[in-house]
């Protein structure tokens, strides 16, 4: 069986190993490098696929010339795993067998680019997959296998993503071929849902908001990507981690007001209906080094 695989970052080097390791498949892989894959230490499914001479494009459009090799291929199945571009119908028609996409969300409830975070902030306490067929629109086409899985406390935005991609690349590995033979029946995805297609990078935190609220966006925004911030004390604190503690003699009025700072360097700030303990940090001067989405790493205590 023929397999066309759409991949990049980690999950591309994960499911592209988890595919060639099956009997009876042949692949084609067409992936993208980008420099956040340097970034995050994420594997390539290039250097899987150079050393297992498995035929691979680095494609983030695909022109005539690279439709003619995937055509030439003869695909039975598509497959796209985290392909961070459009894949064009004439593409998906190639398929002799099938189409489908593996969606780090349940459907219809979690479509969209970004619901990673999302069940983050939305307080979740399981997160899911889903591989369904690729049709015109983005994450609308039926179900063949969806999966729930128990959300790590104190989990991170950048580490629930990894664990997609974990998750993803086995739930592939498992079902590809019974999805390819016709013994899993696609279902129509049931009610309304919701969409998460847009995600802030930069998060600037307002004090005045449930300490719950501010702990999650902490989490989500955790490194590396660039932490949430706020300004305090006139400087520009980056919070990488923090908890709720209880403050006697709290009021809710003192929002946003530092009420204790440990030896240790550690502090504590009012938020709405509670504090929080703020403890790994940096502190910069100012934001005028974070245009590029870099932050100053600056060790200094919080004094």
């Amino acid at each position: 069986m023929r397999v066309l695989l759409f991949t990049s970052q980690d999950i591309g080097f994960e499911v592209t190993k988890g595919l060639y390791q099956q009997r009876g498949l042949s692949l084609f892989v067409v992936t993208d490098r980008s420099r956040r894959d340097d970034l995050y230490g994420y594997r390539s499914a290039i250097d899987f696929c150079q050393d297992q001479a498995i035929p691979c494009i680095e494609a983030i459009v695909i022109d005539d010339e690279t439709y003619d090799q995937i055509a030439s291929f003869g695909p039975d199945i598509i497959v796209s795993a985290y392909y961070p571009h459009m894949i064009a119908q004439r593409v998906i028609s190639l398929a002799r067998r099938q189409a489908i996409n593996l969606h780090p969300g349940i459907l219809p409830f979690y479509r969209g680019k970004f619901p990673t975070p999302w069940y983050i902030l939305n307080g979740e306490k399981q997160f899911g997959l889903a591989i369904h067929k690729l049709d015109k629109g983005v994450d609308t086409g039926d179900v063949f296998v969806q999966e729930l899985y128990d959300m790590p406390e104190g989990i991170t935005g950048h580490e629930l993503y990894r664990l997609t991609m974990a998750h993803g690349a086995e739930l592939i590995s498992r079902h590809l071929l019974d999805i390819a033979a016709g013994r899993i029946e696609p279902r129509r995805q049931q009610g309304v849902g919701s969409y998460y297609g847009t995600f802030d990078r930069r998060f600037q935190i307002d004090w005045g908001q449930s300490w719950r609220v501010i702990e999650r966006r902490i989490r989500v925004h955790a490194k590396p990507y660039l932490p949430a911030y706020s300004q305090l004390l006139n400087r520009f604190v980056f919070i990488n981690r923090a908890r709720a503690v209880d403050v006697a003699g709290y009021t809710s009025q003192l929002t946003g007001r530092i009420v204790d700072v440990r030896p240790s360097g550690e502090f504590i700030v009012t938020c709405a209906d509670g504090c929080l303990l703020i403890e790994e940090y940096e502190v910069a001067p100012s934001l005028a080094s974070h245009d590029t989405g870099h932050y100053l790493r600056i060790n200094n205590r919080f004094v």
